[in-house]
């Protein structure tokens, strides 16, 4: 059993950025998910909204982070220019983030369409993981490491209507599996030197229904429907992929094998 695919989202609800090797750190993949955008207010900004997101890429360089639009147009933040914080919000949870300068600001309010704000987690951010209070999380919704397997997805291709990528899902790490949802079973599991730890089932909401090429809402609600009725949890909530925390740095790579080491 393989990692087949590496993901990074370095502005979050934006397109994806593979690697074919990542450095881990406490709070999940280096440069993953490190930025966001806010309404004025500091509350979070998805592509369950704003499907526009999905036309944005973000690439890290040693200073900061250039963002794309899909016609080309560039806007540079610099670490350095985010000068001050106030606080912000993610489903709920409150803390200070550092604000891009009004230049970038006004750069993505355009394309958005409204005023909005570019919020950078610093170099210590303030966030941890609810369930592992000492662990500290970027703007991901919950925890670190979001893992997926190809065998699930194949498995769920056979129930689903509609054809679905991996993409809908917007893992960090893929593997290939042996048998579809096998992953839910885990409890450890090392890549590497990295040691990760199951956090909680991935339960799933409308944004998989977001088709990630044309960004059109699937119709018939899929494959959201579909998980729905065959693959969700005690609370009958659609699940596919599962969180990881790390509880160690180091580096993996595409390629490596997955050990599991507990399983439920």
């Amino acid at each position: 059993m393989q990692v087949t695919e590496l993901n990074l989202y370095p502005i979050k609800s934006t397109q994806a950025y593979q690697v074919s090797q990542a450095f881990i750190l406490p709070q999940g993949l280096h440069f993953d998910r490190e930025f966001m955008l806010t309404e004025t207010t500091g509350k979070f900004i998805t592509a369950r909204k704003d499907s526009s997101l999905y036309r944005l890429t973000a690439f890290p360089i040693p200073l900061g982070i250039v963002i794309c639009d899909e016609k080309g147009e560039q806007c540079i933040a610099l670490y350095r220019d985010f000068t001050h914080t106030q606080t912000s919000e993610v489903w709920g949870t409150h803390f200070l983030s550092w604000v891009a300068p009004k230049k970038v600001n006004s750069w993505l309010s355009q394309y958005i369409g409204r005023e909005v704000q570019l919020r950078w987690i610093g170099e210590q951010g303030l966030r941890t993981v609810e369930t592992f209070a000492k662990n500290p999380l970027s703007f991901a919704d919950s925890n670190p490491i979001l893992l997926t397997s190809e065998c699930s997805l194949k498995q769920l291709n056979k129930w689903s209507p509609i054809a679905v990528s991996m993409a809908h899902f917007r893992s960090n790490i893929v593997i290939n599996g042996h048998t579809p949802f096998e992953e839910e079973q885990w409890r450890r599991i090392q890549i590497g030197n990295v040691i990760l730890q199951f956090a909680q089932h991935c339960t799933r909401c409308v944004l998989v229904t977001r088709n990630p090429h044309t960004l059109e809402l699937d119709p018939n609600v899929e494959p959201f429907r579909t998980l729905k009725q065959h693959h969700t949890n005690e609370q009958g909530k659609p699940i596919f992929g599962i969180h990881l925390v790390p509880q160690n740095s180091g580096v993996i790579r595409c390629g490596d094998t997955v050990k599991v080491l507990e399983k439920r």
